[in-house]
């Protein structure tokens, strides 16, 4: 197992770390490279990227499935290390952008990741156990690259950062010439054999854009809440940000869910996740706000976990670019609505406002889960015909 996941786990932290890590500072580089720029571009140049992955997602995958899962995943680092040398060695704004939204438009390395393991891994639980990992290395990603990237401001320009993250999609790229190759057109041939149950994709959709939605409203101003509640340190707030993610990162070599009917760590996961949102909302303290971020990364790892569970019986076989292609779009337009609706609610309500909304969302999506994905459990696959 780990001598095709811990290449595949590898290569993707790299390219995690480089595509997370620089938006956080969009507005420095922006401040260097466009002075005069109006504020608001940040936010849009932000969500850029997002935009374009999810646009050409499914499209993507699609040609996974037809021409290969690794040679996929070779076309996401390169588009990846392509967007962020433009962006490098932009002389203008006008391409700047065109660099991010090459970034977006190539990306998806987290899709064509977890494709290329349904290819080598079964629905016994192994792929599903496989996609934590990926999470894993996502979440590792977004812990480290802010703090680390933080660091390397004072090196020199936020501009040039760009082009020396370049240079790991490029490493990701080397260590992945090293997998195993899949055969495409056997996948596709598989994929025409096995035809997918399309009310059950769409209540794990349904799960999933709530869900995501639900994690990314709450993200754009914590800060600024924490900051009302008394937390005046931007390390310490920064910590609490991160807390959820270092849960995960702490708690998944520890938990045992590969087993597990995905529906159980689903619901539970949602359920929690939803009362950590009410307990940030209520929050009259820093101290509260500690118990409800730990609350809130307990959830978020059992409901990532339900999830993977949930595509893991599903997407192994020779539609898996297409399935992770679809969710990783669906996830992708939940977090700019959740990034779009945060801004409105704060403007007009108030800082806690998004934290209620994601709580509304997570209770919807145990809604979703319990009336649509367990009903439909039975029934995964449209067993293949004769001919």
């Amino acid at each position: 197992m780990m001598r095709v996941l811990g290449p595949v786990l590898t290569a993707h932290y790299l390219a995690a770390f480089t595509a997370l890590g620089m938006p956080v500072f969009m507005p420095r580089v922006l401040g260097a490279l466009a002075p005069d720029a109006p504020a608001w571009l940040a936010g849009a140049l932000y969500v850029l990227p997002t935009v374009c992955t999810a646009l050409t997602a499914t499209t993507w995958g699609r040609l996974a499935d037809r021409y290969g899962r690794r040679l996929s995943l070779l076309r996401a680092q390169l588009g990846l290390a392509l967007g962020f040398a433009m962006a490098g060695f932009a002389p203008h704004l006008g391409w700047f952008v065109l660099a991010l939204a090459i970034q977006g438009t190539c990306g998806g390395s987290l899709a064509a990741a977890n494709a290329y393991l349904a290819t080598q891994f079964g629905r016994d639980g192994s792929l599903a156990r496989a996609l934590d990992w990926t999470q894993f290395s996502a979440r590792l990603a977004m812990v480290s690259a802010p703090a680390l990237l933080g660091l390397a401001m004072a090196w020199g320009s936020p501009q040039a950062l760009y082009r020396y993250l370049a240079l790991l999609p490029l490493v990701a790229f080397a260590v992945t010439l090293c997998l195993p190759r899949d055969d495409g057109h056997a996948t596709h041939a598989a994929t025409r054999a096995t035809a997918p149950a399309w009310r059950d994709w769409l209540g794990l959709l349904g799960v999933q854009f709530l869900f995501y939605f639900a994690m990314v409203v709450t993200f754009p101003y914590f800060v600024p809440y924490a900051e009302r509640l008394g937390v005046t340190r931007d390390a310490t707030a920064g910590l609490l940000y991160s807390l959820p993610h270092l849960v995960y990162l702490v708690a998944l070599p520890w938990w045992r869910g590969a087993a597990m009917a995905p529906d159980r760590p689903l619901l539970l996961g949602l359920g929690v996740f939803s009362l950590a949102c009410l307990a940030h909302a209520m929050a009259p303290s820093p101290a509260w706000i500690v118990a409800a971020r730990l609350l809130y990364g307990a959830g978020m790892l059992l409901a990532l976990g339900g999830l993977n569970r949930a595509l893991g019986q599903r997407a192994a076989g020779g539609h898996a670019g297409h399935v992770f292609g679809l969710f990783d779009a669906c996830g992708k337009w939940a977090g700019a609505a959740g990034g779009l609706t945060a801004g409105a609610l704060v403007s007009r309500i108030d800082l806690a406002a998004p934290f209620v909304a994601a709580a509304l969302a997570g209770l919807a999506a145990v809604a979703t889960a319990a009336l649509v994905f367990r009903p439909l459990k039975r029934s995964l696959h449209v067993p293949a015909s004769d001919t």
